[in-house]
């Protein structure tokens, strides 16, 4: 812990982020701390951090945290957010565990590297901050943001139905029966949102089976199954699938549409839950370019700049192997 305190000063006494540094200076050197008579200076601990590949990326990840904090800082709507989600998860286990949910909530969050509920609502609201850093920049070059995620996701809308079965590789009678039902009435002039509305056992039955655009970062496999994703995002538009077995029953999947312009327009209100926001891994360091940051110290400016150029030229050759 101790260390790790230390780290954290050294960082901060290199990066300036509004001013001048005001640390320390002894021969030249920021002093970080002194015990017992003992200087700790800033170059020695920022040379244990810059010479290995985690530890360069622990420094950018220092100074994007300070950065982010410095222009979003926390808010009241982003500490109800927090609480809502940890209650609405708190509520999910009880309905779930009943009087085994505080043991199994426990027991989540340690895999997940939380220490307790409290934990999991301050990873949260870093999120919600982080996803203003995003949102700032995607709102201001939407269209540019928008013809990227459109030529690397091609996304597209689609509809599903879904017919629930106990064990799908062993369907009973009363299940086959129904799929069969629901096959030959797509051949028939009723609209597969009307049969989705009728029949469909899925949660989006009310919605006529629409789970709105797709793309990757929907993670579609982790609710319906691998096969089910791997025909959703490659479906073309107006094209009706066989059923599929998926998880916990057989699906039929329509794609509405692949319409650039369509999609665009739905997309246009930035939220954060904006695929725009998750779809480029790279699109931070995108971001990070664009902010003017005072260092107190050229090598950490030299380093940083050089894992943010590094990665940007691994965002243009990915982009490059696409075309």
């Amino acid at each position: 812990m101790k260390q790790k305190r230390l780290v954290g000063l050294a960082l901060a006494s290199l990066l300036v982020l509004s001013g001048c540094s005001s640390a320390v200076k002894d021969n030249g050197k920021y002093v970080v701390a002194s015990i017992d008579g003992q200087k700790i200076y800033a170059d020695d601990i920022y040379k244990n951090l810059s010479t290995s590949t985690e530890g360069k990326k622990n420094l950018f990840t220092y100074v994007l945290d300070q950065l982010i904090r410095e222009n979003f800082p926390v808010t009241s709507d982003m500490k109800e957010n927090a609480s809502n989600i940890a209650s609405n998860l708190e509520n999910n286990y009880k309905n779930q565990y009943g009087d085994d949910a505080d043991a199994q909530l426990e027991s989540a969050l340690t895999q997940g590297g939380y220490k307790d509920i409290d934990a999991f609502k301050d990873s949260v609201v870093q999120s919600l901050q982080y996803s203003e850093f995003l949102k700032k920049y995607v709102k201001a070059n939407f269209d540019e943001v928008f013809d990227d995620y459109y030529k690397m996701e091609a996304p597209r809308k689609m509809s599903l139905i879904k017919v629930t079965m106990s064990d799908p590789a062993n369907p009973t009678d009363e299940e086959k029966a129904k799929l069969e039902e629901i096959q030959s009435l797509l051949k028939t002039d009723k609209s597969f949102e009307d049969i989705a509305s009728q029949y469909s056992d899925d949660t989006t039955k009310s919605a006529k089976g629409n789970i709105g655009i797709v793309d990757s970062t929907l993670k579609l496999k982790d609710i319906y199954g691998e096969e089910v994703e791997k025909a959703a995002l490659t479906l073309e538009q107006g094209k009706i699938t066989a059923p599929i077995q998926g998880t916990g029953g057989y699906y039929i999947l329509k794609c509405t549409t692949t319409d650039k312009e369509t999609i665009k327009k739905e997309l246009k209100t930035i939220d954060v839950d904006s695929p725009l926001l998750v779809y480029d891994t790279y699109l931070v360091y995108l971001v990070f370019n664009t902010y003017d940051i005072k260092y107190g110290d050229d090598s950490v400016k030299e380093t940083i700049q050089k894992i943010v150029d590094e990665n940007l030229k691994t965002r243009t050759d990915l982009r490059k192997e696409k075309s």
